[in-house]
């Protein structure tokens, strides 16, 4: 199986390392670019929001020839990102990670899909969780990754690896091209719009976009965070521990919600302990606490989209991809308002540390709409559904 879809891997793994890297170069690249921290978090601001409305808008007209999708996305991701390399100015950055972003946004969900398609039946779930999982590793160790090529070249060869590992996703995909890669129906932007107006998935993806506020939009600004904090001298460190609880939550978070007899009980949980991590990270000047809040803010955001796409395949049997392809679109549509209102705050005077307090908030108001949603439509997740169909 993983002969013939680790070209796929390999491009989510690109995906993901593009869509955080430059979150832990905010200072380097605003000092080479001649522009502000706030200026450049908008980066990935504009890349995470191209990725959330070009799939909607464009995935299912791709899947139709799938082989050519796949390789136009990944051509176009690529040229973004060679852009992004040699960008002379904040104009031409940001315009390159719309470009970028957007043609992640239309490869990552077709990828999936046809990923699934070329395994037999019962390992299509392992095809796509394996093709997910890369998408989240890239995330997680995107900011690690940036900072130690940054220190030892520049952030420009960063942006430079991220092209070539695409490319060689690319003429991997190339070579798959006479093996078959069939076609399929990703969902369209009809099909989104009617799963996202039933009350219940709304509920559901409104928290997921809170989150993502929260989470991944704060994300966006952990070196100013951590230059604020005990760890400003070792914020490599620091980062990596984030990065170690990110892979502790995206791989055990399965298992968990698997035993689980509600999936909604989780995520209750998981948003309760988010919020007073972030708090904690925040309001105490401890290194010892601060690694461990950075540590569990990374496994409880990561985690935190698993149990969201399990209760919307259990509450939706007939249309759970379409369900699914939404509340993914949500997180990272929260992950773009984030990092935006992140750069207002900074620009409007807020420290480092009064990030993770502000972040907060989203997390309330998701608790509350959690809350109203179980209290409403409460639904009992079958403990048959894994994990690995997200």
């Amino acid at each position: 199986m993983l002969k013939r879809i680790w070209p796929f891997i390999i491009g989510s793994i690109a995906l993901g390392l593009d869509a955080y890297i430059i979150a832990g170069l905010l200072p380097t690249m605003a000092k080479d670019l001649e522009t502000s921290e706030a200026l450049v978090g908008l980066g990935v601001t504009a890349f995470t929001g191209a990725y959330a409305i070009s799939g909607p808008l464009w995935a299912g007209p791709a899947g139709r020839q799938s082989a050519r999708g796949l390789t136009i996305a990944l051509t176009v991701f690529a040229i973004g990102n060679l852009i992004t390399a040699f960008a002379p100015n904040i104009f031409i950055f940001l315009l390159a990670r719309v470009i970028a972003g957007a043609a992640a946004g239309i490869y990552s969900p077709l990828s999936t899909s046809v990923a699934a398609s070329m395994v037999v039946p019962e390992r299509r779930g392992q095809a796509l969780s394996m093709v997910l999982a890369g998408l989240a590793i890239g995330t997680v160790f995107g900011v690690p990754i940036g900072l130690f090529l940054a220190q030892v070249t520049s952030w420009r060869f960063s942006m430079g690896l991220i092209t070539l590992i695409g490319v060689f996703a690319l003429i991997g995909i190339r070579f798959h091209r006479g093996e078959k890669i069939l076609n399929v129906d990703a969902p369209n932007l009809t099909a989104r719009l009617q799963s996202i107006s039933a009350t219940p998935n709304l509920l559901i993806i409104s928290v997921t976009f809170l989150t993502g506020i929260a989470s991944l939009g704060l994300y966006t600004y952990i070196s100013p965070v951590l230059s604020a904090s005990t760890l400003s001298n070792h914020q490599t460190l620091a980062i990596w521990i984030w990065g170690l609880g990110g892979a502790i939550g995206v791989l055990s978070i399965g298992k968990i919600v698997d035993r689980a007899q509600k999936s909604t009980t989780i995520t209750t949980y998981i948003l309760v302990a988010l919020a007073i991590s972030l708090t904690l990270l925040g309001l105490i000047s401890n290194a010892t606490i601060t690694l461990l809040m950075l540590l569990t803010w990374g496994m409880l955001g990561w985690s935190s989209l698993a149990p969201q796409q399990h209760t919307l395949l259990a509450t939706n049997p007939d249309d759970g991809t379409t369900a699914v392809a939404a509340n993914s679109s949500a997180n990272y549509l929260g992950a773009a308002v984030g990092s935006a209102l992140g750069a207002l705050a900074i620009s409007a005077g807020f420290t480092g540390l009064s990030l993770p307090l502000l972040a907060v908030v989203p997390i309330i108001v998701a608790v509350i709409l959690h809350i109203i949603r179980i209290r409403l439509f409460s639904v009992s997740t079958s403990n048959t559904l894994s994990l690995i169909h997200i």
